[in-house]
């Protein structure tokens, strides 16, 4: 059997990648779902419904485009981003994980347009993830095919390529499957070089920004850990002092973490006081139980759009969670090809004889018991800190991602090497996967609510299930027959895997000319001209549903703009803003968050006196507030605060003047002129790490209005000067370093070592 040389195998799967992502690498086009823009003032103030709403691909324009460029733009002008004035009141930046300020696959965004690199990150990461894959396969011994089989599988999955808008999630779990093949290492040679290696591996899936991801990939790498280190046949290649080992992997698994400390301290630092903060309580697993995949979604294992797709217009998605509330179709991704599938079976079959791979099945186990929100998750929940405040159960489907593209490559191996027919292994497979599929959907039939059940097309599910079904069945038994030539099985198998997946997933995710990203229309030119160094205030009464937006200027917006917003988005901020936010609503509503999105914070009434508080100089509406001066915008309305005292004021006098001499993310310097004493408040969000001084001398920071920063001043010319270096990040920075040094010696001593047994050899 002719296999491809070694080095081809990455540049096939960077090619499979690129066509893939045509609309980015040859359509020009920017990965960046800037169309939905369209439908949010002040970019579009039409009144007609909105078109099927996806939520999640709605966070890579709405979120990570702004992150994304903010970052960006403050390194291109030698600024670590610690701090974001433009949005909460100003609000931690490198504390929020999915910043990912120091994730080196993220220099793209320090080098190019943040709309380009978007896309060139994607392809970098898809191309990774399909490689890391392949790599990890073939350590465990499997053929060229399989490990190109495997790599596809795990990286075009609709888990993989329905978290695509949102970075974090690919940039993570990419780097899993190098874990696991290091950890693998170390359990058959344990060494130094192999420990640098996998703290190194560890430390890139920490930085890579989602936490939650990372948790499921260490939690793997200790499963995995376990299931080589447990004497057993299927471990007949470990080492016999397992206890070296084992300490190794720990040892790995500090270095990583370390490595990944400057952004993990301060996101942990800010989790303790964040809008998430609460003890674990029964009523609030049944709140996050009732968010993992209901029964019913187990279809989508061989039905990928039983229940629409957000992304056809013709067939919006339908699906419900398991307590029967909206969901998300990437929250219960479950396809990974259908030829997958029948060979992941396959692979079952095998496990008698390799049982090595018995550790991909206890994988898809774990995976489908926290995806269903069993009681595995109370365990978590209720026992791991910080756990309760990770997103939706679904998550974990990334280890079923993991688990069937292994198993399925399995079975390419067996099917493509074994020296007999063995037809009734594959027999077995598929009249059993053929079982699961007709039992799944009696289930789907009877689990899902009546007014659902009569929008599932079951013809065109069929119809697009079938042919692929054959076609995969039509390989097994024609290559174990020997009707296939041996030499086109493996192009068969992959061509059959490639057409399955892509015609799914290609045309999932959204692009967008730049054109379309945050023009800078009249709106949007008034509001700068309006607001200076101060605040605005979008009032947004209504905010967001899984319907769609009706709202202006929605959070994170301002910040492409340079604008100080009062709302904001984020998975993670301060608690204590969204209780001020929560103060300030009222008596209009009494939570500054929508119902669908408790992660959002909008500003609903124009008329609080909190807005003067927090500096706001300029109101931005949808309807007319009756503010005086008030201008209408092609239908948005825009308006300054009467009596509006800016960001920057003497607290309780009019007898004094401000000057802003410097206003950048960390560092702000104020000119103050004052003929009274008395307390100089920014009413920027005070937080630990911002430190002050008055001409030159350091003072005691002060909280004012129960949110912001004040100094006392007496009365004359002052220079005040505000600084943000918080301690959490510079003992991050340290220990970043530590690990760092202890990993270039540790490769260092390895080249040595090599030279001296070279020059010996000699």
């Amino acid at each position: 059997m002719n296999q491809p040389k070694r080095a081809w195998i990455p540049i096939l799967l960077l090619a499979l990648s690129a066509v893939f992502l045509w609309r980015v690498t040859i359509a020009g086009q920017a990965f960046v779902p800037a169309g939905m823009l369209k439908y949010i003032a002040p970019w579009s103030t039409a009144s007609e419904a909105r078109p099927v709403w996806n939520p999640l691909m709605y966070d890579s324009v709405g979120q990570f485009y702004p992150w994304r460029k903010f970052a960006g733009d403050s390194i291109k002008s030698g600024m670590l981003p610690l701090w974001n004035p433009y949005q909460f009141a100003g609000t931690p930046f490198v504390a929020n994980s999915q910043s990912a300020v120091f994730y080196p696959g993220n220099i793209l965004f320090y080098l190019l347009p943040t709309a380009t690199a978007a896309g060139w990150t994607v392809l970098l990461h898809l191309t990774l993830a399909s490689w890391f894959m392949s790599l990890f396969l073939g350590r465990l011994g499997l053929g060229r095919p399989a490990q190109l089989f495997g790599g596809i599988a795990f990286a075009f999955s609709t888990w993989q390529v329905s978290w695509l808008h949102l970075p974090t999630f690919l940039c993570t779990s990419c780097w899993i499957p190098l874990c696991l093949l290091f950890v693998y290492d170390l359990t058959r040679k344990p060494c130094f070089k192999t420990v640098a290696k996998l703290g190194l591996t560890i430390g890139m899936m920490l930085l890579g920004g989602h936490l939650q991801i990372a948790f499921y990939g260490l939690l793997a790498v200790l499963v995995w850990a376990a299931w080589r280190l447990v004497p057993s046949r299927a471990n007949s290649d470990a080492v016999l002092n397992r206890g070296s080992s084992l300490g190794l992997i720990v040892a790995a698994l500090v270095l990583g973490s370390l490595l990944s400390a400057p952004q993990v301290i301060p996101s942990l630092e800010l989790s303790r006081q964040s809008h998430r903060v609460s003890p674990p309580t029964p009523e609030g697993f049944a709140a996050y139980s009732g968010y993992a995949v209901g029964v019913q979604s187990l279809s989508t294992m061989f039905f990928p759009d039983l229940f629409g797709n957000p992304s056809s217009p013709d067939h919006p998605y339908f699906g419900q969670s398991r307590g029967g509330s909206l969901f998300n179709y990437a929250e219960g991704a479950f396809y990974t090809g259908i030829i997958t599938i029948l060979l992941a079976a396959f692979g079952l079959s095998e496990l008698r004889r390799n049982r090595l791979f018995g550790g991909f099945a206890i994988f898809a186990i774990l995976a489908l018991l926290m995806a269903l929100g069993t009681s595995l998750d109370a365990l978590l929940y209720f026992y791991v800190p910080g756990f309760g405040q990770s997103g939706s159960p679904g998550r974990s489907l990334v280890l079923w991602a993991l688990s069937m593209s292994a198993l399925s490559a399995l079975g390419v191996e067996t099917l493509l090497t074994k020296g007999s027919p063995a037809l009734k292994p594959i027999f077995l497979s598929v009249v059993g996967v053929l079982a699961t599929v007709v039992l799944l959907a009696l289930v789907t039939a009877s689990a899902l609510q009546p007014e659902f059940k009569s929008m599932i097309d079951w013809n065109f599910q069929i119809m697009r299930f079938a042919p692929i079904a054959l076609l995969g069945v039509g390989a097994l038994f024609g290559i174990r027959s020997g009707k296939i030539n041996t030499r086109f099985a493996p192009a068969v198998l992959l061509l059959i895997a490639i057409i399955d997946l892509f015609s799914v997933g290609i045309n999932y995710n959204r692009t967008a000319d730049n054109s379309e990203i945050y023009p800078e229309v009249e709106a949007i030119k008034s509001l700068k001209s309006h607001a200076g160094h101060d605040r605005i205030m979008p009032v947004n009464p209504k905010g967001f549903s899984f319907a769609g937006p009706n709202v202006v200027l929605p959070p994170n917006g301002a910040m492409v703009f340079e604008l100080h917003d009062l709302q904001g988005y984020d998975s993670l901020f301060p608690g204590q803003f969204k209780a001020y936010m929560n103060t300030l609503a009222a008596p209009v509503a009494t939570d500054a968050s929508p119902p669908e999105v408790g992660n959002m914070v909008f500003a609903k009434n124009s008329g609080s006196p909190l807005a003067l508080q927090a500096g706001v100089r300029t109101v931005v509406s949808l309807q007319p507030t009756g503010l005086p001066g008030e201008e209408n915008l092609n239908g948005v309305y825009l308006a300054d605060l009467p009596g509006a005292l800016g960001r920057a004021y003497l607290e309780g006098s009019s007898r004094y003047s401000v000057v802003w001499k410097n206003d950048t993310p960390t560092r702000i310097d104020i000119g103050l002129q004052s003929d009274v004493e008395g307390n100089l408040i920014l009413a920027d969000e005070f937080y630990p790490g911002w430190t002050a001084t008055v001409d030159g001398k350091p003072v005691k920071l002060e909280r004012a209005n129960t949110l912001f920063r004040a100094v006392r001043v007496t009365p004359g010319d002052h220079e005040v000067q505000f600084r943000f270096v918080p301690a959490s990040f510079l003992v991050g920075l340290y220990l970043a370093l530590v690990s760092f040094c202890l990993i270039v010696s540790i490769a260092f001593n390895h080249l040595l070592n090599r030279k001296s047994n070279a020059v010996q050899t000699v």
